[in-house]
């Protein structure tokens, strides 16, 4: 039994679309990962304080918001819709994904008969 000369791996090229998908696909991950650990950690250490140490005039607040919402959940939002709306704008790219062959056949001249004869 004789094994080729060349692997998959020399002879297969990755798709373009395939490999922008996965840089775009691990900008979110990564930015989905910070988030959560943010949060868990925000919401964790101020969520959770001593309860003797926490009275209604001392209770931390933002803006009238517990400070462990405003700091572990309102923060994080923030930040992910801004870094969202960046990364859209400036690192996502847009990629032409070809013709369907429908449209090719209409460019041709050639016409399906779902469309020029109508539904009987």
């Amino acid at each position: 039994m004789t094994s080729p000369t060349t692997s998959l791996g020399d002879e297969y090229e990755p798709d373009p679309l395939f490999v922008d998908s996965l840089r775009e696909a691990g900008w979110i991950l990564l930015m989905w990962v910070a988030c959560f650990i943010w949060t868990l950690a925000a919401c964790l250490t101020q969520g959770y304080p001593d309860p003797g140490s926490i009275t209604p005039e001392t209770f931390p607040t933002v803006f009238g918001i517990p400070a462990w919402v405003a700091y572990g959940i309102a923060l994080p939002w923030l930040a992910a819709d801004i870094v969202t709306i960046w990364f859209c704008i400036f690192k996502m790219k847009d990629a032409d994904l070809g013709t369907e062959p429908d449209e090719q056949d209409a460019a041709n001249g050639n016409s399906s008969p779902s469309t020029s004869e109508g539904v009987a």
